[in-house]
């Protein structure tokens, strides 16, 4: 269970509507983060229509999950290590997690462009009182939602960091991001791989053998802090 809470905090920077307003993909994008104590962590999400799942590493082969469906406002984590899931509403859970005010930060398109995986990206810097983030993101994947709640709840980053503030709404999609904190690297964000295909529909319900964990038995995540 130790892993329950910054996972499901983790999970919702793809909780916004306008993740899915720009160019439709279905597939899946794989990455690895590279934190300022050089812990390496990979993660994987797919995407079908309205619905999201997110693959992340949370310990040395152990990996958590959860399966989002946007259109029914639910939220489905596979517990780490258990077959085991709970179900969530989205809109609750983003409600009980986004009580902290974020930093603001500035962005800058510099105009400089690149190519990356085959994918055109044009380069932003997003500069906040934290430091400066060098971003490389493409029009061509839709929109990507940030992850400081997850690095920030994993002690792994800052909480809602500037530069994903910067560009949530935006149609474009990061896949590669350095960012500076202090004149020195604070961490790292690599896409790997970006893998277009058709998901089966198995890969967005809890897997055969799980049983629904009873809410009522434990004492729901804190959020505040």
């Amino acid at each position: 269970m130790q892993y329950l809470r910054p996972f499901v905090l983790y999970s919702l920077w793809l909780l916004c509507p306008s993740f899915l307003a720009a160019k439709a993909f279905e597939g899946t994008v794989r990455m690895k983060i590279t934190t300022e104590r050089s812990e390496v962590h990979e993660l994987a999400y797919s995407i079908k229509g309205d619905r999201i799942r997110t693959d992340f590493e949370v310990g040395k082969n152990m990996t958590a999950s959860a399966i989002m469906n946007l259109g029914r406002d639910e939220m489905i984590i596979l517990m780490p290590g258990q077959p085991m899931y709970l179900i969530m509403s989205i809109k609750e859970t983003v409600e009980k997690a986004t009580g902290q005010k974020a930093e603001t930060a500035t962005l800058e398109n510099t105009g400089i462009k690149t190519k990356i995986l085959g994918y055109t990206c044009t380069q932003y810097l997003a500069k906040s009182k934290a430091g400066v983030a060098e971003i490389w993101a493409t029009s061509e994947l839709g929109t990507f939602m940030g992850l400081g709640q997850a690095m920030g709840s994993l002690g792994r980053g800052p909480s809602k960091a500037g530069w994903e503030q910067a560009i949530v709404g935006k149609n474009f999609f990061p896949l590669r991001v350095l960012g500076e904190a202090k004149g020195r690297e604070s961490f790292s964000l690599e896409t790997i791989a970006i893998e277009p295909r058709s998901l089966p529909e198995s890969l967005f319900v809890p897997p055969d053998g799980y049983r629904k964990f009873d809410m009522g038995a434990m004492r729901l995540p804190s959020f505040g802090g």
